[in-house]
């Protein structure tokens, strides 16, 4: 019966998207995009396939999930460079063929044993097409291989690729993609060059955005109202102290209005740990999509 509820739910969360529009180049630039880390993981195992339909669910804009490759050069979901943390086995992802790695089971966010599986992107892609956008976290790792799927299904409008890399480095290592993709830069405010990588994107490629990491004080913030100005997206991870100023999710539990730090800094990304706080935070100011 709880099975068949959620598929219901899931299903009307899925057509409220396809109303809606899961696309990236249509996302409103005065609402908050809503992103999940490592999809909904307080609801099911990180990067597992229920972690994601708890996203669908709740109605959530985006998954953040990471990509690592199996002995048998298939993508998987998997954050750390081991399986030891989120699985019952031990070593690489890259020690196993797929139907290896499928003996192991996730562990939720306790550490307790579960009935799911280490998920493939493509079953993660079957999940969330025309449903909910993703985020694909080393995706440039595996570009030769995650550029075709999303071109076959027709989904490179619903996914958001990020990377370190400067304009110099991005446009050798994809230039003849970028213009098919979504490409947000990641900018370190505590390092002096953030400006002048900021400039050089700006200057010769249409980015969808950038994700600024503020540092544990305000003392590197930037004006990013500016960068608004320049037709890009601010992204800002709630996850942790060291990610936006000491304006990180565990204060939602007692005041969800800290989340007002983000709006007053023209921030229109937010990856969180508390989704479901945040959304709420948002309706209340009509900045939810």
């Amino acid at each position: 019966m709880k099975i068949k509820i959620l598929s219901m739910l899931i299903f009307i969360s899925a057509m409220v998207s396809a109303q809606k529009g899961v696309s990236l180049s249509r996302f409103p630039d005065d609402k908050v995009m809503v992103v999940a880390h490592r999809a909904d993981w307080r609801e099911a195992p990180e990067n597992s396939a229920w972690a994601v339909k708890k996203a669908i669910e709740k109605g959530i804009d985006m998954v953040e999930v990471d990509l690592a490759l199996t002995k048998d050069s298939v993508l998987v979901l998997m954050h750390d460079q081991t399986i030891d943390r989120t699985t019952t086995g031990t070593g690489k992802p890259g020690d196993y063929t797929l139907a290896e790695l499928r003996k192991f089971s996730l562990k939720d966010g306790l550490g307790s044993t579960t009935q799911m599986k280490v998920p493939t992107l493509e079953e993660i892609l079957d999940i969330t097409q025309n449903k909910i956008l993703i985020n694909l976290d080393k995706g440039f790792d595996y570009i030769k291989i995650v550029y075709p799927l999303l071109k076959k299904r027709n989904m490179l409008d619903q996914v958001l690729f990020k990377g370190h890399e400067t304009y110099k480095e991005f446009d050798r290592k994809y230039g003849t993609i970028k213009n098919e993709i979504h490409f947000m830069p990641i900018i370190r405010l505590n390092v002096k060059e953030g400006w002048q990588k900021i400039d050089e994107y700006t200057d010769h490629y249409k980015v969808y955005g950038f994700e600024f990491t503020v540092g544990t004080t305000e003392q590197n913030m930037i004006d990013f109202n500016k960068v608004r100005a320049q037709g890009c997206k601010v992204w800002v991870n709630a996850l942790w102290p060291h990610h936006n100023a000491g304006h990180n999710d565990d204060l939602a539990l007692e005041n969800p209005d800290f989340y007002e730090w983000f709006i007053k800094n023209h921030v229109n990304i937010i990856q969180t740990d508390r989704p479901r706080e945040l959304i709420g935070f948002l309706k209340k100011r009509n900045l939810y999509y």
